[in-house]
């Protein structure tokens, strides 16, 4: 039978079978205190991207937009397909090595940019299943 004063369900520290299988709240709130002081690194506030730097991406994406429109123009519009390899290298070296380069060593206000025209890339071949930047069969 069941001891009245519970010690069949408490062991000899006084936790129940619940609180060792399932770490209740029990056991943390008697742990916290004994934890001491945590070393606190200081952060900077999240800040949302300036109007500027939103226009700047903008720009790149925009401008990105009107390279391929030109470059891919002519290839899409034959009825036979030639090959678009060379447009799909030159939009990738724009892209990624241009966009990349204003991204990670000029910087500064180029830095948005960058990040347009790669992110312009990105989302036409994406919405295009990569015709539009010269992925596609």
């Amino acid at each position: 039978m069941a001891d009245p004063q519970g010690k069949d369900r408490q062991g000899q520290d006084g936790h129940s079978l619940e609180d060792e299988i399932f770490a209740v709240a029990a056991r943390v709130e008697r742990e916290a205190p004994e934890a001491g002081p945590r070393l606190r690194l200081p952060r900077e506030p999240v800040r949302l991207p300036a109007a500027r730097d939103l226009s700047a991406g903008a720009a790149g994406f925009a401008t990105f937009l009107f390279v391929d429109a030109v470059m891919m123009w002519a290839p899409l519009m034959m009825s036979s397909r030639p090959s678009t390899t060379p447009q799909m290298v030159t939009l990738l070296v724009l892209a990624f090595g241009l966009g990349g380069l204003l991204a990670g060593k000029v910087g500064g206000r180029w830095r948005p940019f960058g990040y347009g025209m790669m992110a312009c890339w990105l989302f036409l071949t994406l919405v295009s299943v990569g015709f539009l930047t010269g992925l596609g069969p």
